[in-house]
């Protein structure tokens, strides 16, 4: 099965990690500011950073789904 998620997709996730790492990590108002001026001015739609993190992000998930169809292949009967 090959899953790939979208840039738009990726730049949502991201959007919402992001927030709440602001939100919840006790920053002051100046450095959570900062973070998400990053976001906003570094990570959006069209740019490197982003596709980059798109394309780690769909390789990584991709790897991780030959890994667990493997290990449902390698499990043997006798250890349940």
């Amino acid at each position: 099965m090959d899953v790939r998620f979208t840039d738009d997709e990726i730049a949502e996730a991201l959007t919402v990690l992001v927030n709440r790492m602001a939100d919840e990590a006790g920053l002051p108002d100046k450095d959570r500011a900062m973070l998400k001026r990053w976001r906003t001015a570094r990570m959006k739609l069209g740019s490197d950073g982003m596709q980059e993190l798109v394309d780690k992000t769909n390789e990584d998930f991709a790897q991780m789904m030959v890994r667990r169809e493997r290990s449902q292949i390698q499990k043997h009967d006798w250890n349940d």
